[in-house]
């Protein structure tokens, strides 16, 4: 690119942001204040439940080892096409065998840790740590496990439904209908 299309381009820039500066914004309402009993969900006032049963597919490749529960904040994870919002908690060195969702996931660490790995067989040397605060999003049908580092809580957000569906160390990772 030219000097001289560069300066062209930096001056409809400054014109561009110096117009809208001049432009008069509409005022926009105060927001509302959030009702004190309204929909939310405050730390501690999760409602915990075994996770359904209808929510996990097939045979898990490895054993659990520990405690995990759900906690629903949002829509409803097991009807097709709702979107939702759920925690999961587990008791320090819990396991989550490889599986694969049919729709996206997106995981944020709430408490404790929780390590990641990919693929279809279980290999702890190459799971990654996340710590609290870390986020990961995990598209449909990608094969995955995890484990919890301490007593951990997840949040999980995504679009339902929520189906774990778990696989062997020989599975070859073709889609599934």
């Amino acid at each position: 690119m030219t000097k001289q299309k560069i300066a062209a381009l930096f001056v409809c820039a400054v014109l561009a942001i110096s117009s809208l500066a001049q432009t008069p914004t509409p005022k926009k309402a105060a927001p509302a204040a959030a009702p004190a009993s309204g929909p939310g969900t405050m730390p501690g006032e999760e409602k915990w439940m075994d996770v359904p049963a209808a929510a996990m597919v097939g045979t898990p490749a490895v054993e659990m080892g520990g405690t995990l529960k759900i906690a629903i904040l949002q829509g409803d994870p097991m009807t097709a096409g709702r979107s939702y919002v759920v925690r999961l908690s587990c008791t320090d060195g819990t396991k989550i065998a490889p599986h694969w969702h049919p729709t996206a996931e997106n995981v944020t660490v709430i408490k404790g840790a929780f390590s990641l790995g990919m693929g279809s067989k279980w290999d702890a040397a190459s799971m990654k740590e996340l710590p609290v605060g870390a986020f990961v999003s995990a598209p449909p049908q990608m094969r995955h496990y995890g484990q919890c580092k301490g007593d951990s809580v997840v949040q999980v957000n995504g679009i339902g439904p929520l189906v774990i569906n778990f696989v062997g160390p020989d599975d070859t990772g073709a889609p599934k209908k």
